[in-house]
């Protein structure tokens, strides 16, 4: 990825916008920030930006956002930050933010778990589902040894899993997609779904099909991860159990279990925000229950909100442009196009060269 300037120190100066979380959300806020000649500074927990883009899918394929017909999430990130490192935006990583005040003069105060203490004209969450956790088979006791090694819940390497017997579980997106991108990776893929039906996007359940049709894949369906039987310092074979009770058994070198992740709003939810099905409730200007607090993102709650990459970018240019009316009250807030504003920009280089 490319470099990212990363502040260090107990604290900085009081700056325009912090923006809470470094996911693609965050990352274009503080694009948006530049566009609206505003300073910023971007805290996110992970060691580095990109959000679950960046820490459990990178090499993942997405074909859902505007202009890319598709695109690697790590490659994503890589140019949402190419976009955005022209305005030097202050940036830091591996702090989490616990609390937040409101000072007498409307500033916000923010404190983060390795004790630093930033202050800012206003506040924007973009911390997207909060902090995250893999959903796991609790029939498999305790395999902590084997996470990372033998048994995986997200692809973060395809090396991972290069030449190897795959057990995917799962019928989401997820599991969907990377059954169909192991393919000519892994030596043989089975994919397992408790359910009847995938519940994954179409296109991709029918590639699913087309391979199991092909004899490429094998899918069981109406079935569950029993238990798995170990080889040394990792697995052999994992056994099934369907619905009607029958059990066999898989050999398998990797089990993928894309069930899904837990999500949990850590400090946010003590925060006295009003919130609906563990998200931050906003108005249509991306505004919290607090003045000069708001969130864009999956963290924002409205009605028809839909939760993909592209809304998120949205909801960060929305909410920044909103924060200016509280960031410098009384001024007139005028629209510029991007291209009028970049060749203006443009035309001062040259003039200074």
């Amino acid at each position: 990825m490319t470099d990212q300037p990363i502040f260090t120190g107990a604290a900085g100066a009081i700056i325009d916008l912090t923006i809470i979380g470094g996911g693609p959300t965050g990352i274009f806020a503080a694009f948006q920030c530049g566009m609206n000649n505003i300073s910023c500074r971007v805290i996110e927990s992970m060691p580095q930006l990109g959000g679950q883009l960046r820490a459990l899918y990178p090499e993942k394929h997405i074909y859902d956002v505007a202009g890319f017909p598709e695109v690697p999430a790590a490659s994503l990130v890589d140019s949402l930050w190419q976009q955005t490192e022209r305005y030097s935006p202050e940036v830091v990583t591996g702090e989490t933010v616990v609390s937040f005040r409101k000072l007498d003069n409307g500033n916000f105060e923010v404190s983060t778990d390795a004790g630093s203490v930033f202050e800012s004209r206003a506040l924007l969450l973009a911390a997207g589902l909060g902090a995250f956790s893999p959903r796991k088979l609790p029939q498999l006791g305790d395999i902590s040894d084997l996470e990372g090694r033998s048994v995986f819940y997200a692809v973060k390497a395809k090396s991972d899993f290069e030449g190897k017997r795959v057990v995917i579980v799962g019928g989401g997106d997820s599991a969907l997609d990377w059954t169909v991108g192991l393919q000519g990776v892994a030596s043989d893929i089975t994919l397992v779904h408790r359910m009847h039906e995938f519940q994954g996007h179409g296109k991709t359940a029918r590639e699913v099909d087309e391979a199991r049709d092909a004899g490429t894949i094998d899918v069981h369906l109406n079935t569950e991860v029993a238990s798995i039987e170990r080889r040394g310092e990792g697995i052999a074979s994992v056994q099934l159990r369907r619905k009607n009770a029958s059990v066999c058994t898989v050999e398998a070198d990797r089990l993928l279990l894309l069930i899904g992740f837990k999500s949990n709003l850590g400090p946010i939810a003590s925060w006295g925000l009003e919130l609906v099905d563990n998200a931050v409730v906003v108005d249509a200007h991306m505004k919290t229950s607090v003045d000069g607090l708001y969130a864009a993102g999956d963290i924002a709650s409205y009605q028809g909100k839909l939760k993909i990459i592209q809304t998120g970018l949205s909801d960060a240019a929305m909410a920044v442009r909103h924060s200016l009316t509280y960031i410098k009250p009384g001024e007139k807030i005028r629209h510029s196009f991007s291209s009028v504003k970049m060749a203006k920009a443009k035309k001062k280089e040259e003039e200074h060269a």
